[in-house]
Formats: structure tokens, C-alpha cells, sequence
């Protein structure tokens, strides 16, 4: 980078981003990759009362009831206005973070969400006594994809920052691939790349022993749709 760059000190802390890392104004600039779509955890009213609420889901999809909705907005809030707090705290005056995350476009989820398919998929297995029906409806991945406007609603509430640039990216994984792979070796390197984030999740709730049965049967259903996502990318500075 040249002899006019001054010197970057970068740390690896481990820890809960949902609660402070570091020091009072400590850190200039803060970035986020994918990640705030994943809450602290699973909404506890789902699965709190005499009956599950999402009961043959383990997202929320286009079908669940409003309750269900409810609950995950409110751990969403709840998750992000901590992280914003958190690292308003940690940033100097002049600091500023960027986040990049999940998010749709309207109150309906995308096309391409891999939610429903590993819905059938585990609904088969139920059926085939693979697993317990019982487990699959008391699971739920805490996993939240919020709107725009849920997005500027929180931020401005917390008001700890100033929203400065939001834009939105749509994402389709089949424009990433060479015209010269073909539909099987694509759908491979989906299914790894899904299992590397969701396996350890599934792992402790359904058992390690299922899970290349599940991520198999996963990768013979996604020619079953288009694989697209929507980024929502913003820039923020430290409200003064």
C-alpha cells in the first residue's frame, strides 16, 4: 500500500458480538460480514408454551402466523440494537462501522431461500422414522432476514448512529458458476457450502449420525429452484 499508510493494528477477539469486545473508544472503524442475520438465539416463545408455535418449520416462512413473525422481529430487534450500542461504546468519536447482511426486499420471502427445502427434506425423514417429530417441531434456526425498512427502523430508534448510504445487492449463485459446470458439481458446491454454515446447528439438534442422509437429499431437491439472495449493504457514522 505505499510508504503513506500508517500502521494498522488488527485483533482477533473471541467473544459474543451481541455485548461489548472492547474497550470505550477504542476501535476507528468496524466492519460486519454476513453474520447479523444470525441471532443471539432461537426466539424461547416458539417452543415455551403447551405447543410449539412453528410447528413443521425450522424458519420463518411465508405461511407461519403472525405470532411467530412477532417473535422473531422482536429477537431481531432486541439482538441488533444491542450490537449497535455495543459498538457505539467501542468506536471513537469519529468512528464509523459498514454492515453487510441479509435481507428482502418486501414482507415476502425470497424465491430462492433455502428454508422450504430443508423443510421437505426433514419432513421425509420424519416420515421414514429417521427422525423425531417431536424434535423437528420444537427446532427453529435462529435466523432472522429483515426488511429496509425494519433496518432503519431499529437504527434509528437506538439512535446511537447516523445511517449514511444503504443499498441493496441481489445476489443469484448460478451467475457465479462457468458455463462449463454442470447441474451435479453445482449443486455439490451449494450443499457444502450450506452444510459448512448450518451443519453444527442441525448436528446438535438432530444428531450428527443423519447428516450426510440430510445434506444429500438436500443437494437431489435444489434444481428444484433458483438459488438468490437479497444483501442489504449500509454505511454508518457514530452519532455525535
Amino acid at each position: 500500500m505505499g510508504d503513506n499508510v500508517g500502521a494498522c493494528f488488527i485483533n482477533a477477539t473471541p467473544g459474543n458480538f451481541y455485548g461489548r469486545l472492547f474497550p470505550n473508544n477504542y476501535i476507528h472503524f468496524f466492519y460486519s460480514s454476513n453474520s447479523l442475520h444470525w441471532l443471539s438465539q432461537a426466539p424461547e416463545e416458539l417452543t415455551n408454551g403447551a405447543e410449539p408455535l412453528n410447528k413443521g418449520h425450522i424458519y420463518l416462512t411465508n405461511t407461519s402466523p403472525t405470532v411467530v413473525y412477532k417473535a422473531y422481529f422482536e429477537q431481531f430487534q432486541k439482538d441488533f440494537k444491542l450490537f449497535l450500542q455495543s459498538r457505539s461504546e467501542e468506536l471513537t468519536l469519529d468512528g464509523s462501522m459498514v454492515l453487510s447482511l441479509l435481507g428482502r426486499k418486501n414482507y415476502l420471502f425470497e424465491k430462492g431461500d433455502a428454508g422450504p427445502l430443508f423443510d421437505l427434506v426433514l419432513k421425509d425423514m420424519v416420515l421414514e422414522g429417521l427422525i423425531e417429530k417431536t424434535t423437528l417441531d420444537c427446532f427453529n434456526m435462529p435466523f432472522y432476514i429483515p426488511t429496509v425498512e425494519e433496518v432503519k427502523q431499529i437504527i434509528e430508534a437506538e439512535g446511537s448512529f447516523t445511517l449514511e448510504r444503504l443499498e441493496i445487492i441481489q445476489i443469484c449463485l448460478n451467475e457465479h458458476f462457468s458455463d462449463d459446470i454442470d447441474s451435479q458439481v453445482r449443486r455439490e458446491i451449494i450443499t457444502k457450502t450450506l452444510r459448512a454454515v448450518k451443519e453444527p446447528l442441525f448436528s446438535a439438534a438432530f444428531g450428527e449420525n443423519i447428516m450426510d442422509e440430510l445434506f444429500s437429499r438436500f443437494a437431489k431437491k435444489i434444481s428444484l429452484i433458483e438459488f438468490e439472495y437479497t444483501t442489504l449493504i449500509m454505511s454508518m457514522t457514530k452519532a455525535t
